[in-house]
Parts: structure tokens; sequence; C-alpha cells
């Protein structure tokens, strides 16, 4: 199979999306090629449940602020020291616009869950899970016109 397109996105997740998006929205004719079956596209991303982002005060659904020190303490913590700080930096800085963007594109969140752990100022939890944030994201592209080929197994670029 032959396929003419300016930029070929190879797999179907969550950067894959984002990735697509953003360059359609530039003008691109964009493909993805997306190694699973319509009903499991998405790889790993189908099975996340929430986003965490740096923010300087309430950012819907997000409460209060959680600073970009606070953020990197807390990634300290969970990879036992064991980070770049300063792609760890890059990250945590723009991980703040990424939220709104995400709305912007389709995803949508709930209110944290209550209970014991407050989460409610660190992690934005997607409605219906990380299916429904593939899912969203792969409307917004073919509202862009990009075009999704399934059990598109990639073994060759030319």
């Amino acid at each position: 199979m032959t396929i003419t397109c300016d930029i070929a996105v190879i797999g179907g997740g969550n950067a894959a999306l984002c990735a697509a998006i953003t360059a359609a929205e530039k003008g691109a004719k964009v493909v993805i090629l997306e190694t699973a079956p319509k009903a499991y596209r998405g790889g790993n991303s189908r099975h996340t449940r929430n986003f965490r982002c740096m923010h300087a005060g309430p950012l819907d659904p997000l409460v209060d602020d959680y600073s970009e020190e606070e953020y990197f303490e807390d990634l300290l913590k969970v990879t036992a020291g064991k980070t770049d700080e300063k792609l760890a930096r890059l990250a945590i800085r723009t991980s703040e616009e990424c939220l709104p963007w995400m709305q912007e594109h389709g995803v949508r969140f709930q209110p944290s869950l209550s209970g014991t752990l407050s989460l409610a100022r660190t992690n934005a939890f997607f409605m219906g899970g990380g299916k429904s944030l593939v899912n969203a994201y792969y409307r917004t592209a073919e509202k862009l016109g990009v075009t999704a080929f399934y059990e598109a197994n990639v073994i060759h670029l030319e």
C-alpha cells in the first residue's frame, strides 16, 4: 500500500495523537498508523486514568496550586532520585499548559474522588478513563482530516 501524506504518525497513543492533532492544525496532511485493531487503539493510554500538572492556582478541575518545586520533590520520591533534573523541570514547567490544551481538544475531566488521598490539587482524572481520552483525541483528529489506519504494522519506512 502506498500512502501519500506530509506526516505519518506511527502509533495511536496519547503522544502520537497529540502530535497528529498539532500537525493537522498547522495544515499538514496526517495519517496515523496504529498496530492495534480499532477496538484496542490507544496503546497504554487506554489504561490511564489521570493527568498530573503543575499549576499556580486553581485550574479546572484542579484546586489550589501545585508548584514546580513540590512536583519535582514528588517526582524524586517515586524515582528514588533517579531523575534528570533539567529534563524533569522542563516537563513540569510545560505541564501547566497541557490541561487547557487537552480540554480544547475534547478531553473531559471529572472532580477528584474524595477519600484519604487528597488528589484534588495534583491529579486531574479523565471522565471515562484512558479510553475516553483516546477516543476524544481520535474524534478531534478525524475532524481535522487525519486518517487512521488500524492493524497497520509498520516494518519499513522509505
